[in-house]
């Protein structure tokens, strides 16, 4: 009886505290150590609350995407994957007086990885404001057609 009362206790017990450690469990975020994907920079031209709003702004711009988010319009002009590319590509921007911002996404897809190495492979060895120009439109381009058009099937 006196060893039945103590294994009673002890699965009382042990029920509470893997209760409790569970419970926390649940609601413990934790810290992220790794992100699927590639790491790209998308260069943002603005957040509009309408997609006419997007259109008025995009007048002066060859070529932009936009994905929809929580009722905004969200512009990107530029995309790639390293950052002395990036720099060129806001000063292209900024040499037009069109203000940018860099955003950090992840994108995995080995196909729109290797386009975006190949253009970036060609960027960084050109400072020619037609060849940023063409190379930005490539990967707006590479984008729509592999990312986009592959999640629409």
């Amino acid at each position: 009886m006196k060893y039945m009362r103590a294994m009673l206790l002890s699965l009382v017990i042990g029920f509470f505290l893997s209760y409790f450690i569970f419970k926390q469990y649940k609601s413990y975020n934790g810290i992220t150590v790794y992100k699927e994907g590639d790491e790209y920079f998308f260069l943002e031209r603005g957040v509009y609350d309408s997609k006419t709003d997007m259109e008025k702004n995009s007048i002066n711009l060859e070529n932009y995407i936009y994905r929809k988010e929580n009722n905004k319009y969200y512009m990107y002009v530029g995309i790639t994957k390293n950052k002395d590319n990036l720099k060129k590509m806001k000063n292209y921007f900024n040499n037009k007086n069109i203000d940018t911002n860099s955003k950090k996404f992840y994108i995995s897809s080995t196909k729109f990885s290797e386009s975006i190495n190949n253009l970036d492979n060609i960027l960084v060895n050109s400072n020619d404001e037609i060849v940023v120009n063409e190379i930005i439109n490539q990967g707006l381009s590479k984008y729509e057609e592999i990312i986009l058009n592959d999640s629409k099937n």
